[in-house]
Order: C-alpha cells, then structure tokens, then sequence
C-alpha cells in the first residue's frame, strides 16, 4: 500500500511540475484583462430592433476588425440586445472606437481580375485568366509566399465561415422546376495567359491597371475603401485562425475590383436551399430602379465580359473582404429567381445567405456606455490584488502551521501545488484560447485559498477526531480520508455548481470570477486526493514522524486513554501500532 501511495504521487508530482515547467520553458503566461492592463471597452446597441442572426453578424464583423488591430485579448459578447467589447492594451483607443463602431457595408463590386495572394502589387500588374473547356473564362488565384505583413492594416479577417475560394455563378432558375441549374465549369490547371481586358471594346478606366495606392500587404487600405474607387481586397480562407501578424498567410487571393455597381439595401432578402442535392443561395432583390434593376444592368455588363467587368465576375463584398465572386451567367434576372450555386456545403451557403440579409438591413450601432481604464489604474490594480493574495496566504499559513504542525506544511505545500496547476492552465489557454486573467479572475482566485484550506481542515478534524477516540494514528489516516472526501467532494461540488451558474446566467467582471471560483476548486480536488492524501500517508507511517503524533498537531493519548493513564499512541521499530 505504501509503495502504490508513493508510486502514485510521485507520477502526480512529474506529470504537474513536468507541465509547468513546459509552460515556463515556451514562455507561455497569463493574459491580463482590460482592468489589469488598461484599454477601453463600449456597450453597443442597435438603433433598432434587428433579428439574432444578423446582430451575431455584427459581432462577426467586429470580432474581424479588432483581430485586424492586433489586440492581445478582446473580449467581444453579445448581452441580450446590445454588444459589449472590451479591448485590453489597446493604444489608439479613439480609432479603436471608431473602427468597431462603424456600420458594416455589403457591396457589389465588378471584378477586373485576380491577383496572386501575397505578391506586392505594382501599376503593371496584369491579371492571369485561362480559358477552361467551353469557352467560359474563369478567373484564376495564383499564390506566392510572403513575408511582407502589415501589422497597422492587416487585411482583416472573415466576417462568416464562408467556403474558400467559392466562385459561384448566377443564374436564371425556376424555384418550382426540378432541373438542376447549369453551373459553371471549373478551371483547367493549363499554362495561364496573361491578359487585362477583353479585345473588344474600348478599356476602361476601372479595369485599366489596378490600383497602386495599397498597403505593405497588397491590399487597399480601409481608409481608402471608398465606394466610388477600384479597390484590391483580399478574400480569407475562413478555417484558417487570423494572426494578426500575419494576416496573409490565411488569404486565398486578392482580387481587383472596380467602383461599386451596387449595395447591400438592393436586397429584400436572401435564403439557402438544398434542390436537386446541391445547396445554393437564392437572393431575392428589391423592384424597382433601386433593386433587380440596377443588378441586372451590372449582371448585363459582366455576362458579356465588358471592359468594366472582364471577368464576367461580380463580387459580394462585406467589411473590406471578398466573401464570394460568382460568375454571371445570364443578362438579365427576375428579382426572385436568382440562384448562386458552386462549391457549396450546408454551412458555407447560410453564412453566405446571412451576409446578404445582413446587407439589406445593416445594423446601425450608437455607442451607449463607454469605459477607458489607463495602464497605471490597471497595473494598480494587478498590484492590489497580488498583495491581498500574498497577505491571505501568508496568514493563512501562520494559523495552519501554529495549529496542525506537520499537518500545516502539507496544506500549504497542496496549495502550492493548486496553484501551479493554476498557473499552467491560465498561461496555457491564455495563448491558445485567449482566456484573459481579470481583477474579478485574481478575486476568484483569492476567494479559492479559504476553498481548498477548508478541504485540509475537514479532513485533519477527522483524523484528529479518531485519534481522541482511541484509534491508532496511523489506522486513523485511511479511515479519516474516507469520511472527509465524502464531505470535500459535496462541499467542492457545491462551489463548481455556483460558479457554473454564474458563468452562464452572468456577464461581464462576474464569470470571470466564477469561471476561476470553479476551476480553483476542482483542482482542489485534484490536489487533495492525488496529493495530500499521500503524503500524509507517508509521513505518519514514517519511523521518525508517525512515533510523534505531537508533530501533526494531534495530542500525545487518544481521548479514551487519556483519563486512565492510557499508553502513547506511535509506533514500535517495525513499524507497527503500539496499542
């Protein structure tokens, strides 16, 4: 029993100070929150009332720019019908402000061809088409390493989880017929030749050489993202994760693209549907001159491959990305049978039918409270609470030790060891998962200390309890664990149970607290059983410390023998109880 006791911590103690260490060796560490680092943080509201599905686009969109800015930790959420965000160490807090703040805009755009993904671009450039089988024209995303990045303009992120690279061809469908619409046909991998218009028809000032006003990326700047303008935006592979040092590494290519033919409020609505087992978006556009009209007279210029739209592709473009280019198959539409199929799964056609009902009705957001915290407050405050730790721990210490001894140490020393386990799952998720650390968190984390020395005091009041009525401390271990897991693991549960009813049913500073209130107190569990029990195990059955019961804070007799002269409880040379 006391080699298994010892063979089992000595496995806890590789597996927990080998994962700490490994965490110190990579230099993983905690994330601070905004109020330990400082920033700035703003409750949006919509100016009215918007479905669910469209106000989590607009945290979608948010979310893409703040990933843009480079912020270490954001904290983007939905609180019922209004989006709070929080931005940590954030420096230009105005144009952070500014930036999620803006009302996203779901533009039509020509497209004059398609460039290679990373290459810097310059006013010769030229697009790359290849003429697959059937004579359609279909534009093709070269792509080239890069290591040019642009840390104050990084291209931004995808809005939704849209299929990379779709190109999807509009076409004439009647819903009620179960033919399934002609699709386009897919690239060749032939030698590409280079080419910038057609040879029809006089160039266009839109398509005549791409612009050359971009950033270190390739790619035009928001600033620069007018309307009116031909612009190169990127379109990004939505599996990939966003590092907002390198931003590129997630782009499928950049595309070209004229002035804006037309936007978002064309549009009454959209929808994704599954005929004939392909899933296609079906967009439905508003009458008039302000709707099916004005796309059918880009739908005309695109289909016959005029100098304004070479490529018989028009791009649906939402927050400076390209979300999908389809190719135009016919001249003219009806506003309600208009169909977008390609490479589509079930995912990839609603996000996709999402952006264009988030264009028609965009979400105007007004800022309704607003929070900076500077760095000097927040630092502060990471102060404040480290010192309230350390006081706690270190008057914790003092009592315990005064009062078990042997049994005192062990406690501080399972504490310690809670709180490197701790230390290991914060750092280790604060890199990988961005999971910051809050004043709320570090409050949690305080509260814990009374947590987890509540479980050693349960169980030595156990042990001590069977000392006083005549066992032998060393049977008393065994029995005295028994009895006072069964009450740690209720108590600890309870704590678990609380916090996770805060974390879901609160937001904001409290989950946070909540969220490390329960982790603290399942690794006290954790530490309790794979590490204290052990321990004391060790020590009591150990000649030198078991023969002193004293040491452990625990009386000389039993309680039963102490009135009649009993013997001492201990243990003879071989290790047995002496009665």
């Amino acid at each position: 029993m006391r080699r298994k006791g010892l063979r089992g911590l000595l496995t806890f103690l590789v597996l927990s100070i080998g994962a700490f260490v490994a965490v110190l060796a990579v230099g993983y560490k905690p994330l601070l929150g905004l109020d330990l680092q400082g920033g700035v943080s703003v409750v949006l509201q919509p100016s009215e009332d918007v479905p669910t599905d469209q106000l989590d686009q607009a945290i979608d969109i948010i979310r893409s720019r703040v990933d843009a800015l480079g912020v270490a930790e954001p904290d983007i959420s939905r609180q019922g019908d209004t989006i709070l965000v929080q931005l940590p160490g954030v420096e230009n807090q105005t144009r952070a402000l500014d930036l999620v703040g803006q009302t996203a805009e779901l533009r039509f755009r020509p497209v004059c061809g398609v460039l290679p993904a990373t290459d810097a671009v310059d006013a010769g450039a030229t697009t790359t088409t290849t003429a697959p089988a059937g004579g359609t024209t279909n534009t093709t995303a070269p792509t080239t390493d890069s290591s040019a990045t642009d840390t104050t303009e990084s291209g931004l992120a995808p809005a939704v989880g849209l299929g990379t690279g779709e190109s999807a061809g509009a076409v004439q469908a009647d819903p009620t017929t179960s033919t399934a619409p002609p699709t386009t046909a897919p690239p060749t991998t032939d030698t590409p030749t280079a080419t910038t218009v057609p040879a029809t028809g006089e160039p266009s000032a839109d398509c005549t050489a791409p612009p050359t006003d971009v950033n270190r990326n390739g790619i035009t700047r928001r600033v620069d993202d007018n309307a009116e303008d031909p612009v190169i935006l990127p379109e990004v592979d939505p599996d990939c994760d966003i590092d907002p040092a390198d931003p590129t590494a997630c782009w499928v290519a950049r595309y070209w693209l004229g002035p804006t033919a037309l936007k978002g409020d064309a549009l009454s609505d959209a929808s994704a549907t599954f005929p004939n087992n392909q899933w296609v978006v079906n967009p439905i556009f508003k009458s008039g001159a302000d709707g099916i009209d004005a796309f059918n007279e880009v739908a005309a210029l695109c289909n016959t491959a005029s100098p304004s739209c070479p490529t018989t592709q028009l791009a649906i473009v939402l927050d400076g990305v390209v979300i999908s280019a389809p190719q135009i198959n016919e001249p003219s539409f009806q506003r309600d049978q208009i169909q977008i199929s390609g490479s589509f799964d079930e995912g990839s056609a609603k996000d996709l039918a999402l952006v264009l009902r988030y264009g028609a009705l965009p979400i105007e957001l007004e800022p309704q409270q607003t929070q900076t915290v500077s760095a000097t407050l927040g630092t502060d405050a990471l102060h404040a609470g480290l010192v309230a730790g350390l006081i706690g721990l270190a008057i914790a210490t003092v009592l315990m030790i005064a009062y078990y001894r042997l049994l005192g140490v062990l406690a501080i020393v399972s504490l310690l060891s809670g709180a490197m386990m701790l230390w290991t799952i914060i750092a280790y998720l604060g890199e990988t998962r961005g999971l910051a650390l809050t004043l709320a968190g570090v409050t949690g984390i305080i509260v814990s200390i009374g947590v987890s020395l509540d479980s050693n005091v349960v169980y030595y009041e156990h042990l001590k309890e069977d000392v006083a009525n005549g066992r032998t401390l060393r049977s008393s271990v065994e029995r005295s664990f028994s009895n006072a897991f069964s009450t740690i693991v209720k108590a600890d549960m309870a704590s678990i149970i609380g916090a996770a009813i805060l974390y879901f049913l609160t937001v904001g500073a409290v989950r946070g607290f909540a969220f490390y209130l329960g982790l603290a107190a399942l690794l006290d569990l954790v530490a309790f059983y794979f590490l204290l029990k052990p321990m004391v195990a060790l020590l009591v059955t150990s000649r030198r410390f078991g023969a002193h019961p004293s040491w452990f804070g625990i009386p000389e007799r039993s309680a039963a023998a102490d009135g009649a002269g009993g013997p001492i409880v201990g243990l003879d040379d071989a290790g047995e109880d002496v009665p």
